[in-house]
Formats: C-alpha cells, structure tokens, sequence
C-alpha cells in the first residue's frame, strides 16, 4: 500500500491557496494519509528563494554525479602511473558504471517509501564521502572498490533529479524546469574531458575525486534548507516515525530489488568488459550474458506475481506498467535514442584525436557544437510544451527526425580525407537539436502517460534504460572498432604493433609517418561505420513513436485538480 490513499487521489478535491512560510506557494490538491484517513494533507509548490535553492541544489549535485562518468577518461594515465595498475585500468572506469546504471530504479522506488529529500540527502552523502575516499586512496584495488559505492551515490542522485522536478513545480512550469535539469547531463559531457585534463596538467589527480567534497557539501546544504522532509506535502510531523516504522520498511521489496540490481550488474560488465579484458565469445562473457538474462527472467516473473498479489510488499517495477503501451514507447524510446547519444559525444571526440591528431581539449572544445545545442534544445522543448501546449509526441517525432539526419550527414563525412571538415560542425548542431529535443521531451512527457503514484517509478526506468542503451551502443562501436582495427591494420603491421594500437591509440604517434597516415585512414573508416550503425538506432527511435500515437495526442495542462496525473488511457 502506498501512502497516499489511491481513491482519494484520484478523486481529490481542490483547497484554497495557502502559504506556509514566506514564499511557498499554492497547494494544489488534498490527499488522504492512509495512515489517518481522516487528516488530509495538501501538496505543496516552492516558489522564490526556495525554488532557486532547490532547482541548485539539484543542477549542482547533478552536475558532479554525471562529471564523474567522463572526467576520469582525462586523467586515467595519471592514476594508472600512480597506483601501478595498468592491467586494472578499465575497472576505475567500470565500477562506477556498474552500480550507476544498476541502482537507479532501486532509488526511484524508496523515494516513494521514504520521500525524496531523505533518499537523495543519502545519495549525495555517499557520492560525497565515497569521492573524497577515492582521493585518498593508496592501490588500485581500494580506488575500483571505492568507486563502485562511489557510482551507487551518483545513481541516486541522477535518479532523484529527475524524479523531483514534477514535484516541485505546477504542470505549467514542468516542461521548463525538467529542460534546466537535463541540460546539466549535455553540459557535463563537455566539461568532464577538459576539466580532468585540465586538474592533471596542473594539480595531482587526486583533485578529480577531492573536487566533489565541497560541491557535494553544497548541493546537500542547499536541499537541507530549501525543502522539508515531506516534500512534497510540506512540513511532516510523521517523517523519523516513518522512518523506523516495521510498515514502511515491508514495503520495501528486497527480492527484486536483489534481481534487478544483479541483472543490470552482469549485464553492464559484460558489454564494459567484452571484446576488451575478454574476448566476446569468452566462456566468461557468454556466462555473464545468460546469467544476466535469466535473472531478467526472474524479475519480471516475480514483478508480475506480486503485482498480483494482496501483499505489503510493493513491487520494483508494477506490472501495470508493463502492459500500458505507452510506458513501453518511452522505455524502448528512450533506450534507442540514449545508443546513438553516447555513442556521439564519445566516438566523435575519439576520431578527432585518432583520425585528425587533435589534443584531448582540442577534441572536447571542437565537441561543442554538439553539447552547447543539446541545452539549448532541451530549453526549447520546455517553452513550446509547456507556453505553447505543442504535444510532446509531435517533439518526439520532430526530435527523433532531426536526430536521423544529424548521424546520417555526420557519416557522409570523407573516411579518406584525414583533415578536419568544417561541415562536420553544421552536423554536430543538427544532432545536438534532435538529442536535446528528445532527452527532455521524453521525461516531459511520462507524467502524461502515468498517474502520480507511478510517476517515479517510470521516470526512474526509464532514466535507466537509456543509460543501458548508452552502454550498449558503446559496447557495439567498440567491438566494431577492435575488431576492424584488428582486421585492417594486420596487413601492414606486425602482431605487437596491432596489440599497442588496441590497448591505446596513442601508440599510432609510434609508427612510423607512411604507417601511422594508413592506421589513421583505417581509424576513420571504421568511425563511419559506427556512424552508420548509430544511423540505424535513430530509424529504430523513430519507427518506436508508432506506440506513443493517438488520435488526440496529449499535452501538458494546468488543471489544479489533474495536478500532472495521467488521463484515462485513450482507445
């Protein structure tokens, strides 16, 4: 049972505007508490100082948990000559990924047990503490185990983040804010490169991992203040007696949360590790993979069976949504277009330094086109949903087009020609308005298609599903790129020259000069074909919209009553 009483919010009645301080704004709807039906509690909406502060709060801790999926990549060869563990390199980076990306729905379900401020204060905390550990850390073993609880704090965050946008503002102003939001993941992608290059050229690297000690003591102050721990139905007098309730914590369901996290775990270190420390078809990989897959088996079935049931316990992920179309369209939407996102913002800074020879900063500034319109797009998005009512299908659809013709165009690019095409830029702004268009446009539209009860749940899958859509789209281009590296370069190489150049790129300055401009011409060639493959995702991105369709496509309105909940499911 939830802690809202469904009927009566479903059926919940309008309250005079109040105000519970100086600047909290106008409630919207009385809710029933099931545990004392007959009190009410009314939803509240910050505004003034207290909207800013929590809309920081939320952009800076954001900002620190998504840096921390690039700004390693700049300052691995630091850490490996350090800590003398070149042969575990690839773990700095994967640990993180692993819980990242497993832990996500996880949080997105305590939060509607335990609310929202509480579950991201814990997040931030042990992002913060976790961060300031793999700074001091003196092996290489310590700084992989650190990072793992490192990247479980950062899961929260990026789940809470998104999660607490609908309720902190009206519907009117939903699309706007959820646009801010998302920008800072566009804007850490570039600033993630050049920033840890930047600490490693200057400092120790240790700084990548101190940095966060006061960013994330900021962002956890700026939440303290700016929200009760009842938010969103103001101040609770129940909260700690929540927290310590045997009822609130059968709620929690353990087993599949177990699963789930296991599932993504195996699933993620597969296409991490594949085709890198073991070979694809590896007794070890295929194990990883079947494991994956049958533990995904066992979720589901048992999401399925206790929706089913008259239990406490309350599912990960209720069956419910799982036959409403609509949350499927988002959820393979979403997984589809997050494949060709990371894919760009990685791929393309990589070809500028294999093909073109640029720096590692060079690289990210000449990224910018890419990065700088995503925002901008994003923020586009929040104006014509939420100012002009545009449904966001007609977004998606306009969004996903764009996205095509970006990757289509970037591919047309000269693999023979090894200079740096100022076209390619023109390109990059085209992607980058089709990926900022549909980012944000998807989470704008999941309170459209789901009710209140449901809404965390499902923005919270489907934030990890497009994470496991990046992963996998990575995982691709660089099983494509090693294995044509391998085939392409063995006839003019010797078998040692082709291993330095798939342990590192930088062993092409190595060769010789007739040598390393036909490694660079086989480099491009092969960054086309990931371009392709990414072209064939955004067609698949786009043919998925056909679940999302209506006669009478949805939009956002600011009825007080609806107060962001789905309207009954159209025919």
């Amino acid at each position: 049972m939830n802690d809202i009483d469904e009927a009566a919010a479903s059926n919940a009645t309008k309250v005079p505007a109040s105000s519970t301080g100086d600047d909290e704004a106008k409630t919207s709807v009385s809710i029933k508490l099931e545990d004392n039906p007959a009190e009410t509690r009314a939803k509240v909406y910050h505004t003034g100082w207290r909207l800013y502060v929590l809309t920081a709060s939320l952009c800076v801790s954001l900002l620190l948990s998504t840096l921390e999926t690039t700004i390693v990549s700049t300052s691995l060869v630091s850490i490996v000559s350090a800590l003398n563990g070149f042969d575990q390199s690839g773990w700095v980076v994967t640990s993180y990924f692993l819980t990242y990306t497993g832990f996500l729905i996880i949080y997105a379900k305590l939060s509607d047990i335990f609310r929202c401020k509480l579950i991201l204060l814990c997040a931030i905390t042990l992002f913060t503490i976790f961060s300031i550990a793999c700074g001091l850390a003196d092996s290489m073993l310590l700084l992989i185990i650190f990072r793992a609880f490192q990247g479980a704090g950062g899961s929260g965050i990026y789940a809470l983040s998104t999660i607490m946008v609908p309720l902190m503002v009206p519907p009117d102003k939903f699309a706007t804010y959820i646009a801010i939001v998302t920008s800072v993941f566009a804007f850490s992608s570039v600033l993630g490169p050049l920033l840890g290059g930047a600490i490693t050229y200057n400092t120790t690297w240790r700084w990548v991992f101190f940095l966060n000690g006061p960013g994330g003591a900021l962002a956890a102050t700026l939440l303290y203040v700016s929200i009760p721990f009842g938010f969103p139905y103001g101040k609770s007098t129940r909260f700690f007696r929540t927290m310590i309730s045997e009822k609130s914590w059968k709620r929690v369901d353990f087993f599949g949360a177990f699963v789930s996290l296991a599932a993504s775990i195996l699933l993620v270190f597969a296409l991490q590790q594949g085709g890198v420390i073991y070979p694809w078809k590896s007794g070890t990989i295929v194990s990883v993979f079947t494991l994956s897959a049958i533990l995904w088996v066992v979720f589901v079935v048992w999401e399925r069976q206790l929706s089913a049931c008259n239990v406490t316990s309350e599912p990960i992920f209720p069956w419910r949504l799982a036959c409403n179309r609509f949350v499927l369209g988002l959820l393979l939407n979403g997984f589809l277009t997050g494949f060709p996102f990371m894919a760009a913002i990685i791929n393309i800074p990589q070809r500028l330094q294999t093909v073109n020879g640029t720096s590692a900063i060079g690289a990210g500034i000449r990224l910018l086109p890419l990065l700088l319109l995503s925002p901008v797009a994003s923020t586009a998005a929040g104006f014509f949903v939420s100012k002009l009512r545009v449904p966001p299908l007609y977004l998606l659809i306009f969004g996903a087009s764009v996205q095509a013709i970006g990757v289509g165009l970037f591919n047309s690019i000269d693999s023979t020609d090894l200079s740096i095409p100022k076209t390619q830029y023109g390109y990059q702004v085209i992607m980058g308005l089709g990926f900022g268009l549909n980012l944000s446009t998807i989470l704008m539209m999941t309170p459209l298609v789901v009710q209140q009860k449901d809404m965390a749940v499902t923005i919270g899958s489907v934030t990890q599903v497009r994470v496991l859509g990046g992963t996998i789209g990575l995982a691709i281009c660089s099983a494509l790129l090693n294995n044509h590296i391998k085939t392409e370069t063995s006839e003019f190489l010797t078998g040692d020259q082709v291993t330095d150049l798939l342990d590192s790129f930088r062993a092409i300055d190595t060769l010789p000069a007739d040598k390393q401009l036909a490694v660079r011409r086989v480099y491009a060639a092969t960054y086309s074909q990931q371009m392709r493959v990414m072209l064939y995702f955004c067609i698949v991105s786009l043919v998925s919209l056909l679940l999302l369709a209506e006669k009478k496509p949805r939009r956002l309105t600011t009825t007080a009553d609806r107060d962001l909940v789905a309207p009954r499911e159209r025919e």
